[in-house]
């Protein structure tokens, strides 16, 4: 049995339970944690080549392994990497070793390596999603569609998916029953959702859905400069997944390429069949010309961003 595990992941409700599944069939054990942003990789190995007096295994996690990502160091700390590839090649029985960080560079040797000897966990599936939003329901009941629905409202992010649950529970206190209306009353859909909903009412010229849309922003506390950047950057998305989907990358390629979740992702793939690449650009244009007039102080933004709305 692989007693080393690279967890890909920054969501704390995914490590939280791939650590618990991991952990649940064990019973005499010691967890130690480590920040490989303060700590170098030396000390974690050392700690694993170590002996155990007080249980019967460790488990030792490093958090924040970002010499496994593509992303520059932020830390000043120098890790050997040398020592890590001699462990994970002849690794402890005792101990086990768990690496934690949110994306990998396949390009890197060591990740490379790692990949061969290591049990990758990168995010929880459907199965497990919803085990675990049954076990927060407690003694509630959510049908099928209403779970759905719930997901897509929070964008697929478990930490809110766990959140609104709470919320919903506290609504439905007594009926002990959660339903899609409930849903519907309760749960504010994402933002994502919203500047999809506002991109597409611009691009198919439906004024009235546009500045409903676009008041309810400025109801939530948006500023008109922030929903200008928001929407230019669902548009580009639009465009880029346009491109992309042509060149046949799949939503989960489009994702690790773009670095976007795969929610968005979907989304933007709907949108851009309805779109040329032309109508995309010239609005991207537009927001990037208005975007420049605020920063440079030649308005606020907030009278010409409704003259767009107003032309369209």
């Amino acid at each position: 049995m692989n007693q080393m595990f690279l967890m890909i992941t920054d969501d704390k409700v995914t490590l939280d339970y791939q650590l618990a599944e991991i952990l649940k069939k064990k019973k005499d054990y010691e967890v130690i944690q480590y920040d490989l942003l303060e700590v170098p990789i030396d000390q974690l190995i050392e700690d694993l080549d170590t002996y155990n007096f007080l249980s019967k295994q460790k488990i030792i996690i490093g958090y924040h392994a970002t010499f496994l990502g593509s992303e520059k160091n932020k830390s000043t700390v120098e890790h050997h990497l040398e020592k890590l590839e001699k462990y994970v090649v002849s690794p402890s029985d005792d101990n086990i070793l768990i690496l934690v960080n949110d994306t990998l560079d396949k390009r890197k040797k060591i990740v490379s390596l790692l990949c061969k000897k290591m049990t990758i966990i990168e995010k929880i599936s459907e199965r497990n999603i919803h085990d675990l939003i049954k076990q927060h329901l407690e003694d509630y009941q959510m049908d099928s569609p209403s779970e759905k629905l719930l997901l897509e409202y929070c964008q697929n992010d478990i930490e809110r998916v766990l959140q609104e649950i709470e919320k919903l529970k506290l609504y439905r206190l007594e009926e002990k029953k959660i339903t899609e209306q409930d849903i519907k009353d309760i749960v504010m859909k994402s933002m994502d959702d919203n500047i999809f909903h506002l991109v597409d009412s611009i691009l198919t010229g439906n004024k009235k859905d546009a500045f409903e849309l676009y008041r309810n922003f400025l109801l939530y506390g948006e500023q008109v400069v922030n929903i200008i950047r928001l929407l230019a950057n669902k548009i580009r998305l639009i465009y880029q997944v346009k491109i992309l989907y042509h060149d046949r990358y799949s939503d989960l390629d489009m994702s690790k390429l773009l670095k976007v979740h795969e929610y968005p992702i979907k989304l933007a793939r709907q949108a851009s069949n309805r779109y040329s690449e032309e109508t995309l650009l010239a609005y991207l244009f537009r927001l990037a010309k208005l975007d420049l007039e605020i920063k440079s102080g030649e308005t606020n933004g907030l009278i010409e961003f409704e003259m767009l709305l107003a032309t369209i």
